[in-house]
């Protein structure tokens, strides 16, 4: 009877115990886990193991040793080892691909980057860069612009002075619909020298025609089939080579034209007036 007692007296002291160490020991583990986070051990701590970690996989062969580049023609060398800031060596494992391609798009001139791990120790990097399609004339001077309306203040323009100009501060945003205007009329298109974004509603193009500079007022609404009608317009009576000057295509069912230097003329779809 005294040894099943002692029994059980050591049963319960040793589960008191147990609650009792369990609980010191969480007490210790929060606390020293709350110092180490403070004093930034734990973070040392990790960081030590993840560099050991990676210093492994470069012994192992897994290093940045080579690295190849494609479509690049006009962004500089220096952007791009900057954007990518890798060196040879480095821990192939380690390189983030999307942190890399995101860096790449950050300059103005990459419109898109691709990039690609090559194990054990290359990395293909593959870049889209912009097309100027415009240069923006703005506060006395000229920038390119890409057809998203992308301002490249960051390449050389001289390359590109032959291209046409837009003008109006918010124009950049709209050369989309622009180009798509454009595009729906080739041979008109071939005239276009210039374009002027209208109080941030519509555009007046400016053609080459028979004379000199023809200015046309492209209306806020269905733009494209004003353009349309004045494809037709040139196919059937050759406007663009009369002596015009300027062209309002700004009411639906009317156009006016203006020549130089008589007044103003009017023509609806069935009669012509002057």
């Amino acid at each position: 009877m005294r040894e099943k007692a002692a029994r059980k007296k050591r049963k319960i002291f040793m589960h008191k115990f147990t609650l009792i160490g369990g609980g010191i020991l969480c007490l210790v583990l929060l606390v020293g886990g709350a110092w180490a986070w403070k004093t930034g051990a734990a973070v040392r701590t990790a960081q030590t193991i993840v560099n050991g970690a990676y210093g492994l996989t470069i012994r192992a062969g897994f290093s940045v040793q080579s690295l190849y580049l494609e479509g690049r023609n006009r962004t500089s060398m220096k952007e791009i080892d900057k954007a990518l800031a890798i060196k040879k060596g480095d821990p192939i494992l380690r390189v983030s691909l999307n942190d890399v391609r995101e860096r790449l798009e950050k300059i103005q001139s990459i419109k898109f980057a691709a990039v690609e791990r090559s194990l054990p120790d290359t990395l293909h990097i593959r870049i889209v860069e912009r097309e100027p399609a415009a240069l923006w004339q703005h506060q006395g001077k000229l920038t390119p612009v890409d057809d998203t309306g992308t301002v490249m203040t960051d390449i050389d323009m001289t390359p590109y002075q032959h291209l046409p100009l837009i003008i109006g501060d918010d124009a950049p945003a709209h050369i989309g619909e622009l180009l798509t205007i454009l595009s729906s009329e080739p041979d008109l298109a071939k005239r276009f020298t210039a374009a002027i974004r209208m109080g941030d509603r519509r555009w007046n193009i400016r053609l080459t025609g028979a004379s000199g500079t023809i200015e046309v007022k492209l209306p806020e609404a269905n733009p494209s089939e004003a353009w349309k009608k004045l494809a037709e317009m040139q196919t059937h009576e050759k406007l663009l080579d009369r002596d015009v000057k300027v062209i309002d295509l700004r009411l639906e069912d009317r156009m006016f034209i203006k020549t130089a230097p008589q007044e103003l003329q009017h023509k609806s779809e069935n009669q012509r007036e002057t």
